[in-house]
């Protein structure tokens, strides 16, 4: 026969409790995992853009300038960047001017899209990224444009550069830029119906990775139909 006070007892004792269910130990297990692990340090903030200092005179910018007369843009290199080309930024609406001159007149002669990125500025809104690079002359450009939220638009460039085709529909999959008068601009990393959901936006919210594969690989998760 047991006491009021035996009972109290056995109800705090960690090893009387019973042991969890098999449908309860991996939910018990993933909980005390994340509570004995360590927390992370906090990171010192970085600035958002590195220095920038003027170009050269008689950098390629001047001939870009030279080729589309009365193009209002913003000119830079950054120094710490080994090898890091003149940057020019300009309006979304001259992107095809500035692309059709950059690949057309012999001074520039960039006849090469590297590569087509984008960036999440957050506040500041998306940025549109041309590499472009002449193997003829041996020099680079880089092109930037930025656009808002609300009105994410910037001129299709493939019919200016074929290899932009799938880079702009790669970078529409990713931060929803539109790429206005690209022939085909359907996704091509993402399913055909996911059209209003950007993984590579700050916004969009991320799993730590051990996590995820604690939640998405157990018992047969990732498994084919049978």
């Amino acid at each position: 026969m047991t006491t009021d006070g035996e009972n109290q007892e056995q109800a705090h004792d960690p090893a009387a409790a019973p042991a969890p269910s098999d449908a309860e130990a991996p939910a018990a297990a993933a909980a005390e995992k994340a509570a004995a692990r360590p927390a992370r340090a906090a990171r010192e903030a970085e600035a958002k853009e590195a220095p920038r200092v003027a170009p050269p005179a008689g950098a390629i910018h001047d001939l870009l300038a030279a080729a589309v007369p009365g193009l209002e843009m913003k000119a830079y290199v950054i120094p710490d960047i080994t090898g890091e080309s003149v940057a020019v930024e300009v309006a979304p609406e001259r992107i095809p001017d500035v692309l059709t001159a950059a690949r057309d007149d012999a001074r520039l002669d960039l006849k090469y899209l590297r590569t087509l990125t984008g960036v999440d500025w957050q506040e500041e809104g998306l940025e549109v990224v041309y590499h472009l690079a002449s193997l003829g002359q041996g020099h680079h450009l880089t092109v930037k444009t930025r656009v808002s939220y609300e009105a994410p638009n910037v001129p299709s460039v493939a019919s200016i550069y074929p290899a932009a085709d799938w880079h702009e529909r790669e970078t529409r999959d990713m931060f929803g830029i539109n790429f206005e008068g690209h022939p085909n601009l359907v996704p091509l990393l993402l399913p055909e119906d996911m059209t209003d959901h950007f993984p590579l936006r700050k916004d969009n919210p991320l799993q730590e990775i051990e996590e995820w594969q604690g939640e998405n690989l157990r018992e047969g998760a990732g498994e084919g139909d049978e």
